[in-house]
């Protein structure tokens, strides 16, 4: 075997295992097999630096420190848009729809129950009628409405503003 071959191996092999410990911090499926495609890439651009005895750690270090790059730039993003979308809530009479976007939207409802985030994305995302949604899911109307003020009610709450 060609000692490019066995250095493949190797490295696919420590891909791997990178991708598995990515995955258990709590990493996205896609965002680890970036960061691995990443961690590769340097491999590659710097094979000439590296040992046999510091590929490993190098590897696992490259890899969790773009990992906490990561996590750390959604986060920022994700506290900008709370308080971009805190702001927005701050002094309406009017539908949300009328002030946030579609991705303040999506964002508001990551963390919603399924039934009310179904029913939310329906009015506000695809602009449905309450009898559009209601024939959609086949429920009442006035289910929908009581719905949708819970899903409100959870979001106001969520970005700190009294509803």
């Amino acid at each position: 075997m060609k000692s490019e071959d066995v250095l493949a191996s190797y490295l696919i092999n420590l891909g791997e295992e990178v991708f598995e410990l990515l995955r258990m911090k709590g990493a996205k499926k896609e965002d680890a097999e970036d960061i691995i495609q990443n961690t590769f890439y340097k491999v590659y651009t710097l094979l000439d630096d590296l040992t046999e005895s510091n590929l490993r750690p190098w590897f696992f270090r490259v890899s969790l420190n773009e990992y906490i790059d990561l996590k750390r730039k959604k986060e920022q993003q994700n506290i900008y848009l709370t308080e971009v979308i805190y702001s927005k809530l701050q002094h309406i009479d009017c539908e949300i729809d009328t002030i946030l976007d579609k991705d303040e939207i999506l964002y508001l409802l990551k963390d919603i129950k399924k039934e009310y985030k179904e029913i939310f994305f329906l009015k506000y995302y695809y602009d449905l009628s309450y009898e559009e949604i209601a024939h959609m899911l086949d429920i009442r109307a006035d289910s929908v409405k009581q719905k949708l003020y819970r899903a409100r009610k959870f979001i106001y709450s969520k970005v700190g503003g009294k509803r």
